[in-house]
């Protein structure tokens, strides 16, 4: 299983893309999923896509039985208490993102530090150090890309990485879970 954030963009286009997959989009705010989740309900002759699925939550609010559950977990330009647990800046909210990810799965994070986005400056050396004692082992940090953004589907980082000039800087961070073999959570 997959999970994803967002207005439902990126999840239409992973459950395409992966039709042997299941993909679920999470988003605290309904209106963000309503096109999206009105196209997976179409006969799939009409484009309908029977592996994705909506769930309308919060991180705070997810219930447990989404613990350990993903393959993929992917976060593109969050906000608000999301951003501040991507960011580690908000350590229970953290730990509970960690928790999503199945033994041998993957964080990917494409997060911008941009002022309009809220919240304090994100460090990317304490971001990594603490997804490290989560267990999640950093495979990939650079500078996010115009085709990153592309990429995710979004309308906000494409116009973000188009800018570069305003002073606006964003990140890929992917990250590993140690699968059960290698001992798991730390």
């Amino acid at each position: 299983m997959d999970l994803g954030t967002g207005d439902g963009r990126f999840v239409l286009a992973h459950a395409a893309a992966h039709s042997d997959r299941l993909v679920v989009g999470i988003d605290a705010h309904h209106a963000a999923m309503v096109d999206a989740s009105r196209r997976v309900a179409r006969p799939v002759a009409r484009g309908g896509l029977p592996n994705a699925r909506f769930v309308i939550s919060s991180l705070e609010a997810l219930p447990g039985s989404f613990d350990g559950i993903a393959d993929l977990v992917t976060i593109h330009f969050p906000w608000g208490s999301l951003r501040a647990a991507a960011a580690g800046h908000e350590p229970a909210l953290t730990a509970r993102l960690a928790r999503l990810v199945r033994p041998a799965g993957r964080l990917d994070l494409l997060f911008a530090d941009a002022e309009r986005d809220g919240g304090r400056p994100i460090d990317l050396d304490a971001v990594r150090a603490g997804y490290e004692l989560l267990g999640l082992h950093p495979v990939e940090t650079r500078p996010a890309s115009l085709a990153d953004a592309v990429a995710a589907h979004s309308s906000w980082g494409k116009r973000l990485l188009s800018n570069r000039g305003a002073g606006r800087r964003a990140w890929v961070l992917r990250l590993e879970q140690a699968s059960a073999e290698e001992g798991g959570r730390g």
